[in-house]
């Protein structure tokens, strides 16, 4: 068995994240081909898409093939597929799964936006293949064999949470596995008594330590060594106010970071302004496919482009997705980054049910949240979006209330949301209508922060 030290090595794998792009492309048409002849004959429900799309996995030589069939698996046709999977064959892993049953070693879980639990199933070479990639993304952060990481994104069943500390402890780091669930107070305690170099978590959570350090500790974060935030799970990592605040307030690099399984891991840099996240796993996925939001069309990959992201796994035994989009809204960015690191980039913009227009103009709520956290310290930072109606169209003026720091009066309070109203029609193209609410009325979590309050039946 190889040492941590000689393992430490394989961490950054030059032979996949510095190859020519031209040769690394002929490596993933090549491994593509098999994952579709793989899912096809392993898998009725693949083979009924394919059907469905007039088309075989023969047909797919190129990865402009690829882009050109239908989105086969969304949220709803997952979470319709495990349910089919319970009653037929016994399991929640959907008909999908193309490995034997046996032959799944591990499972994680997000609990989606209906909170119903979508499941996702791993063989023995899926959990190489996922710590193989969060290693390599460990390490651009500068996480070493040895370093203590204190994990803080939930522990129960979520792609961040079991299979994080797995591959801590796979390439030689110390995690501490206390979880978001413990609770702020244990978690703090937690970091004082251990000293953790790294800290991960949501950056909401990264946040809302901020706040309550003083009162548990009685120091600021800033006082607790931490030498490296990962952030994952939600916008704000990639927002730039966002940022600033966290690296203010802890004196530490933050990182944000995208991936989990399926192949998919990306990461950010170390650049002054945010480059969006380096793609790590394009020798395990293609994970920024673009189609248009409404038409499903297929958005040409290059600088800049916008549009709802799309899926496949290039070596997944399991449940490997073809053609499959929860819903996200990237932008891609194919152009050298200043950090001189190659290879393709992403940043998300939000997800194709929370994009909201107001007039014609499309507000994403990630913006709306980076704009109230430029006007710190008087603002908390936290906000909502307030919709009494479905989206994405809502009627005007869109509804915002925004929490004001403690020790703010009444003129002071009019004025920041005078100058936040006019903040948001000058770089948002919107007018809002704002609620200041004192600094803790809007609630905190430890997992993703929702920004949207909705005040109608689902």
């Amino acid at each position: 068995m190889a040492s941590v030290a000689q393992r430490s090595e394989a961490y950054f794998e030059p032979q996949w994240e510095l190859m020519p792009r031209e040769q690394l492309e002929a490596v993933r048409v090549e491994k593509l081909r098999r994952q579709l002849r793989y899912a096809y004959e392993a898998s009725a429900f693949y083979r009924a898409k394919f059907h469905q799309a007039g088309a075989h996995p023969e047909d797919i030589r190129t990865l402009e093939d690829l882009r050109r069939l239908p989105i086969f698996i969304t949220p709803e046709v997952h979470r319709e597929s495990q349910e089919q999977s319970l009653r037929e064959e016994g399991h929640p892993f959907g008909m999908f799964l193309c490995a034997p049953l046996e032959k799944v070693v591990a499972t994680a879980a997000t609990s989606g936006t209906t909170g119903e639990p979508t499941f996702y199933a791993f063989t023995r070479r899926d959990v190489e293949v996922t710590n193989r990639l969060w290693a390599r993304a460990f390490w651009r952060a500068g996480i070493r064999p040895g370093d203590t990481v204190m994990h803080a994104f939930g522990l129960s069943m979520f792609l961040a949470g079991v299979p994080v500390v797995r591959a801590l402890e796979w390439m030689g780091a110390r995690p501490i596995p206390c979880g978001a669930e413990a609770g702020s107070e244990r978690l703090l305690k937690l970091i004082r008594w251990t000293r953790p170099r790294a800290l991960l978590c949501t950056p909401s959570y990264a946040e809302y330590l901020i706040e309550v350090a003083p009162k548990v500790l009685g120091c600021e974060v800033g006082d607790l060594g931490i030498e490296i935030i990962c952030c994952a799970g939600e916008p704000g990592a990639g927002l730039p106010e966002v940022r600033r605040k966290i690296q203010d307030a802890y004196g530490a690099r933050l990182y944000d970071m995208l991936g989990g399984a399926h192949g998919i891991m990306n990461i950010s840099c170390e650049a002054s302004e945010y480059q969006g996240m380096h793609v790590l796993g394009d020798d395990f996925s293609v994970s920024y496919d673009l189609v248009d939001p409404e038409t499903k069309e297929p958005i040409p990959v290059e600088d800049g482009a916008i549009g709802e992201r799309v899926k496949t796994a290039l070596q997944w035994e399991a449940q490997p997705p073809i053609r499959y989009s929860v819903g996200d809204i990237y932008q891609v960015f194919t152009e050298p980054c200043p950090c001189g690191r190659p290879g393709p980039r992403i940043k998300v913009l939000g997800r194709v049910d929370d994009l909201l227009i107001v007039k014609g103009v499309k507000v994403y709520p990630a913006a709306v949240k980076n704009l109230v956290e430029s006007f710190g310290p008087r603002t908390t930072g936290e906000m909502r979006i307030v919709l009494e109606a479905p989206g994405p169209r809502v009627t005007p003026p869109l509804r915002l209330r925004v929490e004001y720091r403690a020790g703010l009066e009444g003129e002071q309070v009019e004025r920041l949301k005078v100058e936040i109203a006019e903040a948001m029609h000058h770089r948002l193209r919107v007018r809002p209508e704002i609620e200041m609410v004192p600094e803790g009325t809007l609630p905190r979590t430890a997992h993703k922060t929702m920004l949207i309050e909705r005040r109608y039946a689902r």
